[in-house]
């Protein structure tokens, strides 16, 4: 009889774990896992099912293009949320739209901000890393907020920290490049930027 009782709830847990083998499987694939250009594209526009604004963290973005570096020192106007020195790097999908001016559906950009440190001799150094802000192009998903997502992660972090009302000042802030197509950095003509080698993992 014990036995006779235990095969259902057994059954149940086979089923449950099938599930939560399929449901792993289907985010590690809608995520950013794999570093390859290709592979970060598509992965760029995954959903998170609880919320259909999350971007998961971009891992490998530092292999991607690099696109330039800037200081934003005291005085500025962002300062507080942006002092630093930043670097941009953009996955192959995106230098399609720095050189077009319209980004293509699964444009990633990833804007990494470190603390600039005061070395006192006439120089400036690389300190540790304040944040890292992500921008992915999805014109279906993201349609309310001139089709780009925005994720901002803390240093160390992996979980987008932004909430709603945040992600909606980004869109905001970037509404003021609509000509740019809501980014900010720029092509130079003169850059020699090429699309980034595709990864070998």
């Amino acid at each position: 009889m014990a036995a006779e009782a235990w095969r259902p709830n057994l059954a149940a847990l086979s089923i449950a774990a099938v599930a939560l083998v399929v449901a792993s499987g289907v985010l590690a694939a809608g995520g950013f896992a794999e570093t390859g250009p290709r592979n970060a594209a598509k992965a760029a526009t995954a959903t998170a099912a609880s919320d259909t604004q999350t971007l998961l963290f971009p891992v490998g973005y530092s292999r991607w293009t690099h696109i330039k570096s800037g200081l934003i020192n005291p005085g500025h106007a962002a300062y507080a949320r942006f002092g630093g020195l930043h670097h941009i790097y953009a996955n192959a999908t995106a230098l399609e739209g720095y050189r077009s001016g319209r980004f293509p559906d699964g444009s990633v950009l990833v804007y990494d901000l470190f603390e600039a440190t005061d070395k006192g001799d006439a120089t400036i150094d690389q300190g540790p890393r304040r944040h890292i802000d992500v921008m992915v192009k999805d014109d279906t998903r993201f349609a309310a907020t001139g089709g780009w997502g925005y994720a901002e992660f803390a240093a160390g972090e992996r979980q987008d920290r932004l909430r709603p009302v945040q992600r909606d000042g980004c869109a905001a802030c970037h509404a003021s490049q609509k000509q740019n197509d809501q980014v900010f950095s720029r092509w130079r003509e003169d850059s020699g930027l090429e699309p980034a080698p595709a990864q070998q993992d």
